[in-house]
């Protein structure tokens, strides 16, 4: 009786078209993302400061929203929430930056602290709740019994 033939050796490990796509659009999402910033900061030289920081923190928490949205989506707790998080501390620190080197009155200033300050305590406490929840799903799942 003779030995099965050996199995033809491998090709060079590439990785899976499905992994080159997912590749592909994240390189073009940072690039885009890198564009945008970069215009916005060092290129609109007809903005104020004040102004380019109100712009980098409406493009931050866009940004901020759609990684949560993709998170919400995905359920990616490595990639799209820490994403979403980064983005929004980018957004809440630009509008604050904003608001204190802006040329608003006093009174102005605090109404748009005061509703800034709303904005990320609301951001504060569903991320707690999310928090809480993912803690209550790992603890069920730990509780499950494997029947083999």
């Amino acid at each position: 009786m003779e030995a099965p033939p050996a199995p033809a050796p491998r090709g060079p490990m590439l990785p899976n078209l499905s992994t080159t796509v997912l590749l592909a659009m994240a390189a073009i999402g940072a690039i885009l993302l890198a564009a945008i910033f970069g215009y916005i900061l060092f290129l609109a030289t007809g903005l104020r400061i004040d102004e380019r920081l109100w712009w980098t923190g409406l493009a931050s928490m866009i940004f901020a929203l759609g990684f949560y949205f993709l998170f919400a989506v995905t359920h990616d707790r490595k990639v799209a929430r820490p994403l979403a998080g980064g983005f929004f501390v980018i957004g809440a620190g630009s509008f604050y930056g904003s608001i204190f080197t802006g040329g608003a009155s006093d009174l102005g200033k605090l109404l748009y602290l005061i509703l800034l300050s709303v904005l990320v305590i609301i951001v504060l406490a569903a991320i707690f709740v999310m928090a809480r929840d993912a803690e209550r799903d790992a603890i069920r799942k730990v509780q499950r019994k494997h029947i083999p």
